[in-house]
């Protein structure tokens, strides 16, 4: 399985879409029009978009595509695990909340699903040893947050979190990219002491790495107690999946700091080059995106201020949307902080040997691998069934029917050849034969003609005496 299949369950999901919404609705494929369709196609329509978007945001159980797709380049990751790509569905859903809202079962799906997300990738995150796929884990972790909002009816707190979590990672992907241009490495033990031989790109780093971690007064903080707001609304139970998830979000931003502003060891060139030979230098077009970006992480949490935030929720058709209470700021802001400085704390102790389930954690929860046994392996012995009832019996059906049909057009040749033809062929040779008898009294002789007559009216004579 490839980072293609996302593609594939997107592709599909729209397509089941698309095809409810003009089956079930008024032939329109208008998304203000979709609420609107007759059951059962709304629910059919909603499942469609909510698979589609899940699948598209790298959320459970679809989450290890992303993993994979970590195989590109530094920029392109930047720019597909940011901003776009990725995002795409988390604003699928917020886009489309009054769908999701009127079925009644997809909203606390979806918001479960994004919570449950945000705690489970934020583990994996945790665990891994490579920063690319430590900010890729955190990608699906932080749409996580985006998805919950949208399923508990957060569409501008939603909004606020995509928008300010695209600069802070498109910042922290560039920046990885840089090492790994500069260094030839992304793996965190040889990056160790990299954001102090590249200040610039270290400052940056941390900023936006901080700001992932929803230190305050940075944006995700803000961004996310907007979105924590609208957990509580829905219940306890989803507010406190969604506080620990921003607690395990605040471990793995600070592992990063920890790993790359730690002093360079002593041979710092014997962890360089494992992926690639390194320029040892950072681009010059580098510095000024990478500032712009890190600038917008720092403060776009402006949207989360009252004025902004009322501004926000009228454009995006949310005015009543719950915002957060004092209480919550300091609590989320409190739970934060201790995260970041338990996680600093640790990352001072020896490594621990990984166990089976730190092992399970790097490998993404395995989730690969069930894909594989629980739905991509059945699916294909259910391919190759059919394929084999299509060649046994289908085609054999078909291979009988055309035999019987040659067998059938052999016997009527052989009827037309020796019992119509040969009929046809008897009576044309008779009509001959009377031909030739019927021309020969035809000679032209006047006594023949006479003795024809007599003998003809002899034979009449006769027949009359005999009938009476």
């Amino acid at each position: 399985m490839t980072h293609q299949d996302p593609l594939l369950k997107h592709a599909l999901g729209l397509y089941l879409a698309a095809g409810a919404a003009l089956a079930g609705g008024d032939g329109s494929l208008s998304l203000d029009a979709l609420p609107h369709a007759a059951p059962p196609w709304l629910h059919v329509i909603t499942a469609g978009v909510v698979a589609a978007a899940l699948g598209k945001s790298a959320q459970l159980p679809f989450s290890f595509w992303l993993s994979r797709a970590m195989q590109g380049p530094s920029p392109v990751s930047a720019l597909l695990h940011s901003a776009t790509m990725v995002a795409a569905g988390a604003y699928l859903l917020l886009r489309l909340h009054p769908l999701v809202a009127t079925t009644g079962w997809a909203g606390p799906l979806v918001a479960w699903t994004g919570a449950l997300t945000a705690l489970a990738l934020g583990v994996v995150a945790v665990a891994q040893t490579d920063l690319k796929q430590l900010l890729a884990a955190s990608t699906s972790a932080q749409i996580g947050f985006m998805v919950l909002a949208a399923g508990s009816g957060g569409v501008a707190a939603g909004t606020t979190q995509l928008v300010a979590h695209a600069a802070t990672k498109s910042a922290l992907f560039l920046a990885a990219g840089a090492w790994l241009t500069a260094l030839g490495t992304k793996r965190l033990p040889a990056l160790r002491g990299a954001a102090r031989r590249y200040r610039l790109v270290g400052a940056a780093f941390t900023v936006c790495a901080l700001t992932l971690a929803g230190l305050p007064p940075l944006s995700l903080w803000a961004a996310k107690d907007e979105v924590l707001a609208t957990a509580r609304a829905e219940g306890a139970g989803l507010y406190t999946v969604g506080l620990v998830a921003a607690a395990v979000s605040a471990v793995y931003s600070v592992k990063a700091v920890r790993c790359v502003t730690r002093p360079l060891p002593e041979d710092p060139e014997s962890g360089y080059d494992t992926e690639q030979r390194g320029t040892r230098r950072i681009a010059p077009t580098t510095p000024l995106p990478l500032l712009l970006l890190t600038l917008a992480a720092a403060v776009l949490g402006v949207l989360a201020l009252p004025g902004p935030a009322a501004w926000l929720k009228d454009l995006v058709g949310a005015a009543g949307e719950p915002g957060p209470r004092p209480w919550e700021l300091v609590l989320s802001a409190g739970v934060a902080l201790a995260a970041a400085g338990l996680a600093w704390w640790w990352g001072a102790r020896p490594a621990p040997v990984p166990d089976a389930p730190a092992r399970a954690a790097q490998g993404w929860l395995h989730l690969e691998r069930v894909a594989w046994t629980v739905v991509v392996r059945p699916v294909l012995g259910l391919a190759r069934a059919l394929a084999v009832f299509d060649d046994r019996v289908v085609d054999g059906a078909v291979r009988q029917t055309a035999r019987g049909g040659l067998a059938a057009a052999r016997f009527a040749r052989r009827l037309d050849d020796g019992g119509i033809d040969a009929a046809v062929r008897a009576i044309s040779s008779g009509a001959r034969s009377l031909g030739r008898w019927a021309r020969r009294p035809q000679s032209g002789l006047l006594h023949q003609y006479y003795a024809q007559a007599a003998v003809c009216f002899s034979v009449l004579v006769l027949i009359i005496l005999l009938v009476r």
